[in-house]
C-alpha cells in the first residue's frame, strides 16, 4: 500500500464516464406530487364471506416441545409496545384461479375454475387498545419456500409497524404452509404436522383434492374482506381498519404478482402492494391502477428480476427500488438470538424446529447490508401516496453491464455495485457485501440456498486504512449519508439514528 492515504469521499451514486449510457434512461428523482383526493376505503359487509373462530388459546409458551401455541409466535416484546398476537381460525369457501397464468393471461382478468372449502389460520399482531390502531393492516402472504409458514414482512418490518399502529396479519394460504409437502427436503414441516393437537384440523386442499394453490387467491381476498368488517360479531372490527396492504417476499412475490395482476382487478380489496423480493415472472401491469413498490436487492437483480421481461418503468402506480450490496436472505434473518424477532431463518426456525446441519455456502455470507430499513421506508412511502397522494422518490436503479441472468453489474474497485439504493455498509464500507453466493457443495441437500446468501468479508487493516483516516471520519461519513438518504426518503429518520448508533459502537484502529 502507497504510504499516502486519501480519504474517501462519498459518492453520490454518480457512475464513472463509461457507465453513462447504461444509466441515460434512467428516470430523474423526483419530487413528490401534490396531494391527491383520498379515495374511498373499500369495504365488505359485516364479516365478509369468511367465518373466523378464536382467539385460539395456547396451552404452552414458544419451544414447548407438546407445540400448542402459535407457531412462529415472535420474540418481540409486545406488551411493552402495547401489542399483543392473537390466532384465529377462519373458514369458508374459496374461488379457485390458475396460479400459473401465461403471459397472455396475466394481461387479463382471472377466470374462475370452481370453488373448494377451507378452513387455515391467521395471525394478528394488534395494537391492545383500539384507539392506537392507525387503522391500517398488512397481510402478509407466509412464504413457503423452507416448506413450513415464514412471516418474512413482520421479521423485517415489525418495529415500523408498532411504532406507527399497524395491524400486521400473517395469512396461511398455501397448501404446503398447512398441509406441509409431501415429497423433498422440506417435507413433513406444514402446521398439521408440526402440531397435529392444535392445526389437525385445518386444510386447504379439499383432503388432498386440490394441491396447486388455486385456492390460496380468494382466500387472501377474504382475509382482507374480514379485517374491513364493521359485523358486531368481527373480533378485528374494533382496529377500524381501512387500509390493507398486500405484503409477501421471495415465491410470496411470485404470487402476489398473479394475485395483482389477475384477482386485484376483480375486488379491488388491497389497497397498495409492496413486493418484497419478488420473484414475480412479471410485473404489475398497469390498467390495474393499484399503487405497488418492489424492493429488490442485489442478489435478486444478479439472480435475474433485472431481466427486460421482469421490469417495468416507474409510472402514476409503480415503483421499483434496489439495494446495492443486499442479498435476498439477510445476515439479520439468520441470527442466534432467540429474543431478535428478525431471525425468522435463524433463532426462531430453530425453536420450531430443531438445530439444522449447516449450509456449505462457496463465499462467506449472507451480505450483512441493513436492508431492513429501506423495507421500512417503502411501506411508510407506499402509505403516503395511497393515502396522501405523495408519490414515492424515483430511485436509481443498479447499473447492469449485462442483465442476464446472471446479471454482470458494475463494480468499483472495492468489488462494490454500482447505482442502485446504497446503505452506509455499502457507501461507507468496512467490508464488502455483494449479492453473490454459491453451494460449495450438497452434501446437505438445502445448501442450495446459499444462491440467496450473497456474501460479506471484512476489509483487513490496511484496506480500512486506504479508505479512512480514522475511526472518527469514518463515523462522521456514515453520519453524511444517513443525513443525505433521510432527504431522499430512502431512510427513515428513526432509522438513520439507529445506524448512526451502530457506527459509534464500530471502531476501526
Amino acid at each position: 500500500m502507497s504510504g499516502n492515504r486519501t480519504r474517501r469521499r462519498l459518492r453520490t451514486t454518480i457512475l464513472l464516464a463509461p457507465l453513462t449510457l447504461l444509466l441515460a434512461a434512467t428516470p430523474a428523482l423526483a419530487a413528490p406530487a401534490a396531494p391527491a383526493a383520498k379515495a374511498s376505503p373499500t369495504s365488505a359487509p359485516g364479516n365478509g364471506p369468511a367465518k373466523i373462530t378464536g382467539p385460539v388459546p395456547a396451552q404452552g409458551k414458544p419451544g414447548d416441545p407438546a407445540h400448542d401455541y402459535v407457531f412462529y409466535s415472535t420474540p418481540y416484546d409486545l406488551k411493552k409496545a402495547g401489542y399483543e398476537e392473537e390466532e384465529f381460525f377462519i373458514s369458508g369457501t374459496a374461488t379457485r384461479y390458475d396460479p400459473n397464468p401465461t403471459v397472455d393471461e396475466q394481461k387479463q382478468v382471472a377466470t374462475p375454475l370452481g370453488t373448494t372449502p377451507y378452513t387455515t389460520r391467521i395471525v394478528v399482531r394488534r395494537p391492545v387498545k383500539p384507539a392506537k390502531s392507525a387503522g391500517v393492516a398488512v397481510v402478509d402472504w407466509q412464504n413457503v419456500t423452507a416448506g413450513h409458514d415464514i412471516d418474512t414482512e413482520w421479521g423485517t418490518s415489525a418495529d415500523y409497524y408498532v411504532r406507527n399502529g399497524w395491524t400486521w396479519v400473517g395469512a396461511s394460504v398455501q397448501h404446503v404452509g398447512v398441509n406441509g409437502a409431501t415429497t423433498g427436503g422440506t417435507a413433513g414441516l406444514g402446521l398439521t404436522q408440526w402440531s397435529p393437537q392444535r392445526y389437525g384440523s385445518l386444510d386447504v386442499t379439499d383432503g388432498g383434492a386440490v394441491l396447486d394453490d388455486s385456492q390460496s387467491f380468494d382466500i387472501y381476498t377474504q382475509i382482507a374482506q374480514l379485517l374491513k368488517g364493521r359485523g358486531k360479531k368481527n373480533p378485528l372490527a374494533d382496529l377500524g381498519i381501512d387500509r390493507v396492504y398486500a405484503g409477501g417476499a421471495s415465491q410470496s412475490g411470485r404470487y402476489l404478482g398473479v394475485y395483482y395482476n389477475t384477482v386485484q382487478p376483480l375486488r379491488h380489496v388491497y389497497d397498495g402492494f409492496l413486493f418484497a423480493l419478488s420473484d414475480s415472472s412479471l410485473p404489475p401491469r398497469e390498467g390495474v391502477g393499484t399503487k405497488a413498490i418492489r424492493v429488490y436487492t442485489e442478489n435478486d437483480v444478479y439472480r435475474g428480476a433485472g431481466v427486460p421481461s421482469k421490469t417495468a418503468p416507474d409510472s402514476d402506480s409503480l415503483r421499483t427500488w434496489e439495494i446495492a450490496g443486499a442479498s435476498h436472505v439477510p445476515a439479520y434473518s439468520t441470527g442466534t438470538d432467540p429474543t431478535d424477532f428478525r431471525t425468522t431463518l435463524g433463532a426462531i426456525q430453530t425453536r420450531e424446529f430443531g438445530a439444522q446441519a449447516p449450509f456449505a455456502c462457496t463465499n462467506p455470507g449472507p451480505s450483512q447490508v441493513e436492508s431492513w430499513t429501506v423495507f421500512h421506508a417503502a411501506y411508510d412511502a407506499l402509505d403516503k401516496w395511497v393515502n396522501r397522494g405523495i408519490a414515492p422518490r424515483r430511485a436509481a436503479p443498479l447499473a447492469l453491464l449485462d442483465p442476464g441472468p446472471p446479471a454482470v453489474l458494475a463494480r468499483d474497485s472495492l468489488g462494490l455495485a454500482q447505482g442502485g439504493i446504497r446503505l452506509p455498509d455499502v457507501e461507507v464500507p468496512t467490508g464488502l457485501n455483494d449479492g453473490i453466493n454459491s453451494p460449495a457443495n450438497l452434501d446437505n441437500p438445502l445448501s442450495s440456498f446459499c444462491v440467496l446468501y450473497g456474501t460479506h468479508r471484512d476489509f483487513d487493516a490496511a484496506q480500512l486504512h486506504s479508505l479512512y483516516y480514522s475511526t472518527a471520519d469514518y463515523r462522521q461519513q456514515v453520519a453524511d449519508v444517513v443525513q443525505r438518504l433521510e432527504t431522499q426518503r430512502f431512510l427513515l429518520p428513526e432509522d438513520g439514528r439507529t445506524l448512526i448508533k451502530e457506527a459509534a459502537k464500530h471502531k476501526l484502529f
